[in-house]
């Protein structure tokens, strides 16, 4: 139209066109070839290739930055989310940290030490060691993780969302053990009321080490050991004179905060949601009777004995893996 001579605005309402669309594709017509779109010319980008050098050197060197303390600290013209696209086309995104207890130089020097001396035990080895502990269990804690089908949008919509209760709950503390061919049972502790705090104290202990420990090494062959952390309910001279007086040998120079390195640490979340599973109704319960104690209690002994063997086996399996694992980090956090 516009070659046999219509001008814009006839063409603009034959065809029901913005007049400036009509002037705009008559006057880049010439660069067209065969009426095919000219290719748009890249976005400008917000940053350079010295400012991309500048993040990922910042982000490595202080990977707890925010989004907007890095953008400030590297003085970038460009927003979060091409920070973010930068970082994660040199596979760099944001994570939440890992929960590890607080480890010093000294503490993690001495994980490396204790592991490297035990690196050549083979499994059965590990299986003559019988790995104790404790835990607090809350009433109510211990439900698995609940997944949706939705959109975005239905994100925060009450039938989507998985609640807890935030106020405090019936707690007891558990003490049990395991070794390569059996456990023992699950001691419900006592506090020691005669102490300072009415807290669980070395006589609480002693209570254990009677009731369960005692008779579970008067049933082993030679050679088995015992492993219990560095609390200071086990480091009292009591117990240590207890173990001496009962000849149980102890595991020898357990490092300082190692939880990855004491397999019954993983039993206590299976505990936990294995007495959810078997009885709702008790977790469910908000009574503080003594009645309710006493049950749940119960519970978790019951819920104890219905673990299985396999699960067991398969920890005491991962000791070696768990000594490599953290010789590779040199004494400091593993995935464990």
């Amino acid at each position: 139209m516009s070659a046999e001579g219509a001008n814009s605005s006839k063409i603009a309402r034959h065809l029901d066109l913005a007049e400036s669309t009509i002037k705009y594709t008559i006057k880049i017509d010439p660069l067209r070839i065969e009426g095919f779109s000219i290719p748009k010319a890249p976005r400008q980008k917000s940053y350079t290739d010295a400012d991309e050098r500048v993040l990922l050197r910042h982000v490595r060197l202080n990977p707890k930055d925010t989004y907007q303390q890095t953008i400030d600290a590297c003085r970038l013209s460009c927003k979060r989310e091409t920070v973010k696209k930068i970082l994660k086309r040199h596979g760099i995104t944001n994570w939440r940290c890992k929960r590890r207890p607080e480890l010093t130089e000294a503490h993690a020097a001495k994980r490396l030490a204790w592991c490297l001396k035990y690196k050549d035990w083979r499994v059965e080895e590990w299986g003559m060691i019988c790995w104790s502990d404790e835990c607090s269990c809350e009433r109510g804690r211990g439900k698995r993780g609940e997944w949706c089908f939705r959109t975005p949008l239905q994100k925060w919509e009450p039938r989507m969302v998985q609640t807890y209760g935030t106020n405090k709950n019936m707690k007891i503390m558990v003490w049990g053990a395991f070794w390569d061919l059996g456990r023992t049972n699950l001691y419900i502790m006592d506090r020691d009321f005669e102490s300072q705090k009415h807290g669980y104290s070395a006589n609480s202990y002693l209570e254990v080490c009677e009731a369960e420990v005692a008779p579970a090494f008067a049933t082993f062959e030679p050679g088995y050991l015992y492993m219990q952390d560095n609390a200071s309910i086990h480091t009292a001279h009591i117990v240590k004179d207890w173990f001496l007086e009962h000849r149980i040998e102890m595991l020898k120079d357990w490092p300082p905060y190692s939880p990855d390195l004491n397999p019954i640490e993983h039993i206590w979340w299976h505990l936990k949601v294995r007495v959810v599973d078997m009885f709702p109704e008790v977790m469910a319960d908000k009574s503080e009777s003594e009645h309710e104690r006493q049950r749940l209690e119960s519970c978790l002994q019951a819920a104890w004995d219905t673990l299985d063997k396999g699960l067991f086996d398969n920890l005491i399996q991962s000791m070696p893996s768990r000594i490599e694992a953290c010789i590779k980090a040199r004494g400091w956090h593993t995935k464990y």
